[in-house]
């Protein structure tokens, strides 16, 4: 049985909060002396505002120093990081996933904060996302915030389809159930498909909900070998090739794509999509013509959710890591990252935001359906996505799951070929 990791697991539990350890205790006295830092990222509209408030808050406090923002697209950002530190030219600063960033630590193209950390440092943060930041004890980037995935709806189209959206986790539809929904919108043309799922740019960690909904796994239970070769890794794949082989979503949305589905969503050529709670923002700027809602992932065996999120690095490239990493404290203290998820709809990963909770100005009724969503996140899989090796064997993945989707290779094909990478990155 697939043990989950429940959201106050994530958020709470492991780690008694240090005695004196408050919200400032990150902080240091700023820096004197000008210091110019860049800091690269991707993000949406709300993303990047959040981030350039942060920064003016930084600056207005710290007139000698200068923080220029580099947005780049999702789809180039790791491959232009790479080029940059590969000429010793990177950014002072770099967003970076939870899943990726065990490859920068295990490179040393992220550097050790330790030195510029207060002891204990870490208890201030969630378990989950503290141990994706470290490597053999020592912290190569700080945990920023955490997001999930959700299931948004057109409720006008869903309406005259007669579709009763589920009201309660428990309820949510079955993988059969939200199939049939789907044919239904698409036997009545409502929309021009009836969904997409957000994992484009090879996000493949989000197609790992549906291996544990289905009771599969990508690793077995120590995460020393493949485990995807089963029968529940080759009908979660065939499952998800059915979307594709049904046209019940857009042929573009597949895993090596780079269609923005929110698009899709908002104008109307589907009527559901697999999103994160980051996109509540743009959706409520653009879709104004209809009504719409955020219900619970469809469920299987059990349900099964991601973890999601970034943190920041200082990069080797650094010419004043000193000055980088009082910024880095900076930007993820108790206020600006309360200010940064309530702005740009994400969840906090300071316990005490945990324990106190965000009243979100924006959706809030929405935002709780992705709260208890996290309540989902199996341990396992988190286990499995930090992992430093995930960078390595994360692109043959997503080629794999793109040929089953796009090109009809075989669900048993995919799982063997998947395993075989997975197992010689693992035993190299």
């Amino acid at each position: 049985m697939t043990q989950l990791i429940d959201r106050r697991s994530i958020l709470k539990s492991g780690l008694a909060l240090g005695a004196g350890l408050a919200a400032g205790t990150l902080a240091r006295p700023a820096l004197a002396q000008a210091t110019e830092l860049t800091l690269a990222v991707w993000g949406s509209d709300a993303e990047v505002a959040a981030y350039n408030a942060a920064i003016a808050r930084y600056q207005a406090a710290n007139p000698g120093t200068t923080i220029r923002l580099d947005v780049m697209p999702f789809g180039q950002f790791y491959q232009q990081i790479d080029t940059r530190l590969a000429g010793r030219q990177a950014p002072d600063l770099f967003r970076v996933t939870y899943q990726q960033v065990g490859r920068y630590a295990s490179g040393k193209a992220a550097i050790d904060l330790s030195p510029y950390l207060e002891a204990g440092a870490g208890e201030a943060f969630t378990p989950a996302v503290w141990s994706a930041v470290t490597l053999d004890g020592a912290a190569y980037a700080l945990p920023h915030h955490t997001d999930t995935f959700a299931l948004y709806y057109n409720a006008d189209l869903l309406d005259q389809a007669g579709i009763a959206i589920p009201g309660s986790l428990d309820a949510a539809w079955t993988w059969g159930q939200f199939i049939d929904n789907a044919r239904l919108l698409k036997e009545r043309q409502l929309g021009s498909y009836p969904f997409a799922m957000a994992w484009q740019n090879g996000a493949v960690h989000r197609w790992l909900v549906y291996l544990y909904q289905h009771g599969g796994r990508l690793l077995n239970d120590d995460l020393t070998a493949s485990a995807i070769n089963s029968p529940e890794g080759i009908e979660t794949i065939r499952w998800t090739q059915s979307w594709f082989k049904e046209g019940l979503v857009p042929p573009s949305t597949s895993l090596k794509s780079s269609e923005r589905i929110q698009n899709l969503f908002v104008n109307g050529t589907i009527p559901m999509m697999l999103n994160g709670n980051w996109q509540i923002p743009f959706v409520e700027a653009q879709a104004s013509r209809f009504k719409w809602g955020v219900t619970y992932l469809p469920r299987d065996k059990a349900m099964a959710d991601d973890l999601g999120g970034t943190c920041v690095a200082v990069s080797r490239d650094a010419k004043n890591p000193e000055a980088a990493a009082a910024f880095l404290r900076f930007l993820t203290d108790e206020a600006n990252m309360r200010d940064f998820v309530d702005s740009a709809q994400f969840l906090p990963v300071r316990r005490s935001l945990v324990d106190a909770g965000i009243d979100y100005k924006l959706r809030p009724e929405e935002m709780r359906v992705f709260v208890e969503m996290t309540k989902t996140v199996p341990e396992h899989l988190v286990k499995t996505v930090t992992r430093p090796t995930w960078g390595r064997f994360n692109p043959r993945f997503a080629d794999q799951l793109d040929l089953a989707f796009t090109s009809g290779q075989s669900p048993e094909e995919t799982a063997e070929t998947i395993a075989a990478d997975v197992d010689r990155v693992l035993v190299g």
